[in-house]
């Protein structure tokens, strides 16, 4: 660290100071301090009995290129959001301004020990459903602890939010579409959750009803849904735009393209072997899965640290062949470690001394080995020991890549 360091601090520490000033210069706010662990700063609120938490991350990333005016306004406006005292919302109140809203499955499992993760369920591999609260600034995420409040069901909760997102649906259906095949790309501006309209039942097949042909959707960040005619030629370029736009986002969500299924729900698309869009397929969703598996194997590593757990966490590991096959991912064994292995298309067994022996599909590996998850962790982990019994290691070896 040089002198200047010493005194100035890293971007991100100037950046977290800036945060403390303007929190503790905001009405409502008791205190507030800074969790350099967690990049955060937590708020005590007039009243409250703990801190809520404003996690710096991502402002800080979004304000990287922005005047420094502008990143204190940032700053004070989510402070000022986060310092107001919570609105006094009875189920009937609230009920008219629930979202359903899409997320990465890693969404908000990362946080100080005893905050209440966000309620959610499955929605897509590796992405889930949450609901918010929507008001004019700003929108809260539903944790379970509001359910008790209101005296419902989480399936109450999420079959209101899906009720006020259908007519969404409705409205947005209701403007000029194209009439022929055409690239679109809605970009929200906070108030459309467009990236939510997957989720309502029937809504893509109708857009392809009034362009004439079936669409391909695809949500690479929160904010934002393109919609595409299925090519009938190469998609390459297609997935390579959205991609790009997956990872450079600060907020992201899939580079996965959706399709509707029968009964108007949306789905992975997943062409056969063979297909003309079968390889930049396969490549989209080998990047989502290593995207959220490397986020939970950060964060578990961590934790497992701190807690003195003797386990190792995976990693998944995507290739690509150089003959220009599929993207595969691999998830390694390894003889006489406790492990988390990652759900993988196939398993390489290995030993700490020599590496790699053997590699087989993962689904042989699950019914031979009887894998099964462990429980609360998403995306699924599985616990194992040590190499299968003799037997069942030969009978892996006949099913060998």
């Amino acid at each position: 660290m040089g002198l200047l360091d010493r005194f100035v601090g890293s971007p991100q520490r100037r950046f977290a100071q800036l945060a403390l000033r303007v929190a503790r210069n905001t009405p409502g706010v008791d205190r507030a301090t800074y969790q350099p662990e967690e990049f955060a700063i937590a708020i005590h609120r007039t009243g409250d009995a703990g801190p809520a938490h404003l996690y710096l991350s991502n402002v800080f990333r979004e304000t990287a290129d922005a005047t420094p005016a502008e990143r204190r306004e940032r700053l004070e406006r989510l402070v000022r959001l986060m310092a107001s005292p919570p609105a006094e919302d009875t189920w009937e109140t609230v009920r008219g301004k629930l979202r359903p809203v899409i997320r990465p499955v890693t969404f908000g499992a990362a946080g100080p020990v005893g905050m209440r993760p966000p309620l959610s369920r499955p929605a897509m591999p590796f992405l889930r459903e949450l609901v918010v609260v929507d008001s004019p600034d700003a929108m809260a995420y539903v944790i379970p602890d509001r359910l008790d409040e209101w005296h419902v069901s989480a399936d109450e909760v999420f079959d209101a939010a899906r009720e006020n997102l259908a007519e969404l649906a409705r409205r947005s259906l209701s403007r000029p579409w194209p009439s022929g095949p055409s690239l679109i790309r809605m970009l929200d501006d906070g108030d459309g959750y467009f990236t939510s309209l997957l989720l309502a039942s029937g809504w893509l097949a109708d857009v392809g009803e009034r362009m004439g042909t079936p669409v391909l959707a695809f949500a690479p960040d929160n904010n934002t849904l393109l919609l595409s005619p299925l090519p009938e030629n190469e998609a390459d370029q297609l997935y390579a735009v959205v991609e790009r736009t997956f990872q450079d986002a600060v907020r992201y969500l899939s580079p996965v393209g959706y399709v509707t299924a029968p009964g108007g729900a949306v789905v992975p698309y997943t062409p056969p072997p063979g297909h003309l869009h079968y390889l930049p397929a396969r490549r989209a969703e080998a990047v989502l899965a290593l995207t959220e598996y490397s986020n939970q194997t950060d964060w578990l590593t961590e934790q497992y640290e701190k807690a003195g757990v003797d386990v190792h966490v995976g990693k998944l590991i995507a290739v690509e062949p150089p003959d220009g096959g599929p993207a595969e991912t691999i998830a390694t064994w390894v003889e006489g470690v406790s492990t988390l292995l990652p759900r993988a298309d196939s398993v390489a067994f290995a030993r700490a001394d020599s590496g790699v022996e053997f590699r087989v599909p993962w689904r042989v590996v699950e019914q031979e080995a009887g894998l099964s998850p462990e429980p609360l962790l998403a995306p699924s982990r599985y616990r194992v020991e040590d190499w299968p019994a003799a037997g069942v290691l030969s009978s892996l070896r006949q099913s060998e890549i």
